[in-house]
């Protein structure tokens, strides 16, 4: 911080990107968590997926393809959620940010729908993209303390999300629950434009994973 420069760690990078297998996932949930509960046999706070992305890289600086489900009902969206989540292929690292979350939304989903079977095979999979944040392998004074993906990404590609009229969790909930749960009168144009900036908001958290990832491989050489 005194000097203003990062500090970096190449060898615990490098180990780092050497665990992960291909094809290599990037992979994000948003969620509700209501107060009162939406749906029959949820609880209380308890964190409902409602969309998810999911940016594919099938090979080292290959091209990646991206899958993405946001819920279009005021129904359970768990369901269709879980098709969704077929696009994740049978082999390769999944990776999250702070992964503890998805790996508990997905725990919840297998515990609800326990007839799906191979979700448990995808938290299997499931590594962490805040490690080597976290264990300070690489740190940047602007940062500012924080570990947290809305922090790293400006700090080490100098992308970030004030383009975005969606550009955190908090505020993604609440305008999903506007649209889809009889929130304040709304046009459809309205919604339209909230769908679309949730989708955005969504996928560039897992394309901004991926600018993280492309960085780190170069600090490792």
């Amino acid at each position: 911080v005194a000097s203003g420069k990062p500090l970096v760690k190449p060898a615990e990078i490098k180990k780092f990107l050497s665990s992960l297998k291909y094809p290599l996932h990037f992979f994000d949930f948003e969620t509700v968590a209501p107060a009162i509960p939406l749906f029959d046999g949820t609880s209380p706070f308890q964190q409902i997926p409602f969309q998810f992305s999911l940016h594919v890289m099938n090979e080292p600086n290959g091209k990646t393809e991206h899958f993405e489900f946001l819920a279009e009902h005021s129904n359970d969206p768990r369901p269709d959620l879980i098709k969704a989540l077929k696009a994740v292929k049978p082999k390769g690292t999944i990776l999250c940010y702070n992964a503890s979350f998805e790996k508990n939304v997905i725990k919840d989903l297998l515990e609800a729908f326990p007839k799906e079977k191979w979700l448990g095979s995808v938290i299997e999979r499931i590594g962490d993209l805040i490690i080597p944040f976290r264990n300070f392998w690489y740190y940047h004074p602007e940062q500012h303390g924080s570990a947290s993906l809305k922090a790293v990404l400006p700090a080490l590609t100098g992308k970030g999300y004030a383009h975005l009229d969606i550009c955190e969790g908090g505020t993604a909930a609440r305008k999903f629950l506007e649209i889809m749960y009889k929130g304040k009168p709304m046009s459809a144009s309205d919604k339209n434009k909230i769908r679309k900036d949730l989708l955005a908001y969504c996928g560039q958290d897992t394309e901004g994973m991926i600018w993280i990832l492309d960085e780190l491989r170069k600090l490792a050489e």
